[in-house]
Parts: C-alpha cells; sequence; structure tokens
C-alpha cells in the first residue's frame, strides 16, 4: 500500500513550510534526511548503540550527542557520520560513560517538560529548537530569528525542574540585508 506514503511526504513538507523556520523547507529536509542516513549507520553498526546516541543536523552540519560506554564506541560513531553523504561537518559531543535506567528516564522526562514549555511560548518556534538532556544538563540547539528568543529559550530551560544545568548552542539568524 503506497498510497499512505504519498499522502504522508505532502503533508510533512507542507507542515514544514508551515512553520516559521528560519531554513527553507529544503533545507530541512535535506537536514532530516541527513540525520535520519546517520542514525540507520548507528543502528546497522554491532559496535554501537544507536538509542544511546542523539544525532542533530542544521546545514549538513552533524551533531552527535548521548553517551556511549567506550571511546572505540565514540569514534565509531564520529566515522559513521562522516562518511554519510551530504555531511559538511560532525561535532561530536558524545559523552563516556553508563548511564543508569533513572537517568535515561529523568533525562527524558526532562526532555519532555522542556520541549513542551519551549513549544508553548509564544515568542519561539519550537521547530527551530532541539534540545538534548545528558544526566540533567540541557543543550539547547538551532537557530533562531531573535536574541530574545534565544534568551527566552535558555530561562525556560534554566527554570525547569530537575535541570542541573544549561548549555544554549542557539544561534540568532544574522540579519538579510535589504
Amino acid at each position: 500500500m503506497m498510497w499512505p506514503i504519498a499522502l504522508a511526504v505532502p503533508a510533512v513538507i507542507a507542515s514544514l513550510a508551515g512553520c516559521s523556520s528560519t531554513q527553507t523547507v529544503g533545507q530541512q529536509v535535506d537536514d532530516t534526511w541527513i540525520s535520519t542516513a546517520v542514525t540507520a549507520k548507528l543502528a546497522a553498526d554491532p559496535e554501537v548503540n544507536p538509542f544511546e546516541i542523539d544525532v542533530d543536523t542544521r546545514d549538513g552540519v552533524v551533531r552527535l550527542s548521548g553517551m556511549v560506554e567506550t571511546d572505540a564506541q565514540r569514534d565509531e560513531a564520529e566515522k559513521l557520520a562522516r562518511k554519510t553523504d551530504g555531511v559538511t561537518r560532525v561535532i561530536n559531543d558524545i559523552k563516556l560513560g553508563e548511564p543508569t535506567l533513572e537517568e535515561n528516564i529523568d533525562d527524558a522526562w526532562i526532555s519532555t517538560k522542556v520541549k513542551a514549555k519551549i513549544a508553548a511560548d509564544p515568542d519561539i518556534n519550537p521547530f527551530n529548537i532541539d534540545v538534548d538532556v545528558l544526566q540533567g544538563v540541557v543543550t539547547l540547539t538551532g537557530e533562531v530569528k531573535t536574541a530574545y528568543a534565544q534568551r527566552r529559550a535558555e530561562e525556560i530551560a534554566t527554570r525547569t525542574e530537575g535541570v542541573k544545568n544549561v548549555r544554549n548552542l542557539i544561534t540568532v539568524e544574522a540579519p538579510t540585508g535589504r
């Protein structure tokens, strides 16, 4: 049955177009495609646990985050990302260690709360911000249109229960000359 896919693709593209993103629909689709390809490579590699690694892509730059047990797993994840079509650069923020089940549950809960608060804020476009949490430390990435939105996202994350620290890596879109 191919018709559900044929209906879903235009809906996804339309929803991307409807978001007031700082990226074009084509850039968003390309970055999503790259993230999906990297995630698939991680899942297919027996040396890497793909469930512990988060893949985010912005303008062809892949950011890997999460936690693995060994340097070899960290290096393998980076190597797989670098060998993916469309990747221009890899930022490897993967940490070494072994999170407990409780830490994983807490991090997922914190991530859900921060994402929900950002989505509810009328001054922030939630489609432009990615939220990652590792051992209570929230990392915000993406690109927003104003410095206010950048600061507001950090403020929301900082005020969320369970957050130990916030790394705000959100960039502000450069103004275009007219």
